[in-house]
């Protein structure tokens, strides 16, 4: 039986490699595959897609150090912030829309304009709510029951007598957990607890 590293080699001599799939009509479009033990690793083997197609990125307006640390484990090479010169530009906000009209067919972004529509929670809900209004509620029930607070106080505490929780709280606008906590006892007195 071959060797893994054999194998590898025989793959990416035949064209195909691990770390790239080929999708689209025709398979030319590549999507690379990216692997989280890479960083742990340190193989020399993880970095040969990065290497062999000169691949950059650059990192604006955040510092996510896992972010960085995936892809300098596959090969990608940081650029200053300033350049041009990327294929992926790794953002900590959402991109202006003619700075997204200004890429080039192989450079990619983290962000899209208006993309907060979906990643924000609270315009998420208000999205979804919009379409079981016009689409019926049995099409849009992906999402669990929601209540943005304080608009929606008085629904949440007729619900909250119902189903005891627990509830999650979610502050408006953040991210990656920051703010996140459970309640099991809520509604005292007109006032969240």
């Amino acid at each position: 039986m071959p060797s893994r590293l054999c194998r590898e080699e025989e793959e990416e001599a035949a064209g195909d490699s691990p770390r790239i799939l080929w999708t689209g009509a025709s398979r030319k479009v590549p999507i690379i595959v990216f692997h989280p033990e890479a960083i742990l690793t340190k193989e020399p083997s993880w970095r040969t897609v990065g290497e062999r197609y000169h691949l950059t990125f650059k990192m604006v307006r955040t510092d996510s150090r896992l972010v960085r640390n995936i892809l300098s484990a596959h090969g990608f090479q940081e650029v200053n912030a300033n350049s041009n010169d990327f294929n992926l530009m790794w953002t900590g906000s959402h991109i202006k829309p003619h700075l997204m009209r200004n890429l080039t067919s192989f450079q990619r972004a983290n962000h899209f304009p208006r993309s907060y529509e979906l990643t924000r929670k609270d315009r998420l809900y208000k999205n979804v709510q919009r379409m079981q209004q016009t689409h019926g509620v049995c099409n849009f029930s992906l999402l669990p029951q929601t209540y943005l607070l304080p608009g929606e106080y008085q629904d949440f505490c007729s619900a909250f007598s119902k189903d005891r929780g627990p509830w999650i709280v979610k502050p408006v606008a953040s991210s990656r957990g920051r703010g996140v906590y459970l309640v099991n006892s809520v509604c005292h007195e007109n006032n969240i607890v």
